[in-house]
């Protein structure tokens, strides 16, 4: 599937079985469609030990959120963030590595300060949070918990850095009440 529109993406690569430090690899691939289907050309075409997580494809809003990584130091979903020139894919950052950029989604990384401020904003209308947990349960990234605000049970984003933000939106699209939404930082609306 060689094209002759190509560009250059940086990978992290690490299995921390074998190797004593992570690297980075380069690959060509064809400048087109998602990072996801960017990764999948990488393993079909150069390098099939290459390990990273998928699960819906991309095409509609499937509750999965396995393809969670770090695109040019921002948490997206692959299936969801379009491909660019000269991209850097990594694991999100929250997870402890399998391999590459397969994470274990049920161990967390010791956190050792702020990750970098999150492009993305949650914003929960407390009038229409009714603390269902829906957003709590859908989100790949364990960003929100239901805590209780001015004695009220409320989402709160506790982790907005990790946030996959307008790639994923889950919690906003699957909230009964549509009491969430997302919003790039400094925007209003």
């Amino acid at each position: 599937m060689e094209t002759n529109n190509m560009t250059d993406i940086k990978v992290f690569r690490y299995d921390p079985e074998k190797d004593e430090k992570p690297r980075y690899a380069t690959y060509k691939v064809p400048l087109e469609g998602t990072v996801l289907d960017a990764l999948r050309y990488i393993y079909e075409e150069h390098d099939a030990s290459l390990s990273f997580r998928f699960g819906c494809s991309g095409p509609t809003f499937e509750r999965c959120g396995a393809c969670a990584v770090k695109v040019n130091g921002e948490p997206a979903l692959g299936c969801k963030k379009m491909l660019k020139e000269q991209m850097t894919v990594e694991p999100h950052h929250k997870f402890v590595i399998l391999k590459d950029l397969a994470v274990d989604f049920d161990r967390e990384n010791v956190r050792t300060g702020e990750w970098g401020a999150p492009s993305t904003e949650i914003v929960v209308d407390p009038e229409k949070c009714t603390a269902c947990r829906d957003c709590v349960l859908i989100c790949p990234v364990k960003v929100l918990e239901v805590k209780k605000v001015d004695g009220k049970g409320r989402a709160v984003a506790t982790d907005p850095g990790s946030c996959c933000g307008q790639t994923c939106a889950q919690c906003a699209t699957f909230c009964p009440n549509g009491a969430i939404r997302l919003q790039i930082r400094g925007e209003t609306r």
